[in-house]
């Protein structure tokens, strides 16, 4: 179970418990220490910072929507519904050291649906660079959430699904790690079905 604090607004987040990516998938021998802060503002949304201590990462996309997966990049996915053996719509948050941002929603890997530009800016990605590390933060605006999902009344004890990732595809420096682990043979983060339950304290 994955604890998220409830906090008042988003200066809070770093005073939060981090979440540490420690599943090494697919063949990764090692990753830089990468962790996330969580927390969730009732009426206004979550807040996300993921941290990774890696030197000079791999920046070379710059635009919403780029395959910043080709570059390092850690990510978010987030599902608010579940039933059994249909997982139901979660939503992905992928980002690099140039604050780009790939965001959709939807089933599965392959049925995605994308934001708008006007519901994009409401996520307001962002990344910093400093020379042992370099983070990155993106707000997930509660009514994104409840335009997808319908009111979710959030509130202490409600219960999502969660996964965070550290990632790169290209074949020079690639690697896939998790927060919770996935039992597959093939590369994928796209598996809700592994997501951890997470509780808003």
């Amino acid at each position: 179970m994955l604890n998220v604090k409830i906090i008042k607004n988003p200066d809070e987040l770093n005073m939060t418990t981090p979440h540490e990516i420690t599943h090494l998938l697919w063949g990764t021998r090692s990753i830089p220490r990468t962790y996330v802060y969580i927390g969730f503002v009732p009426g206004d949304g979550f807040y996300v910072r993921m941290v990774c201590e890696e030197k000079d990462p791999r920046r070379t996309y710059t635009e919403p929507q780029d395959p910043v997966y080709q570059d390092s990049a850690m990510e978010a996915f987030l599902l608010f519904s579940h039933d059994g053996q249909a997982p139901g719509t979660y939503l992905n948050f992928e980002i690099n050291a140039n604050g780009a941002l790939l965001a959709a929603y939807g089933p599965n890997r392959t049925y995605r649906s994308y934001f708008s530009p006007e519901e994009f800016r409401h996520f307001r990605p962002a990344a910093e660079v400093k020379e042992d590390h370099w983070s990155a933060s993106v707000h997930i605006p509660l009514s994104i959430l409840e335009h997808i999902y319908g009111p979710l009344d959030l509130k202490k004890g409600s219960t999502f699904y969660c996964n965070f990732y550290k990632i790169s595809e290209s074949q020079d420096i690639e690697h896939y790690a998790a927060y919770a682990p996935i039992s597959s043979p093939v590369p994928s983060f796209h598996m809700p079905e592994y997501f951890a339950e997470s509780v808003l304290e």
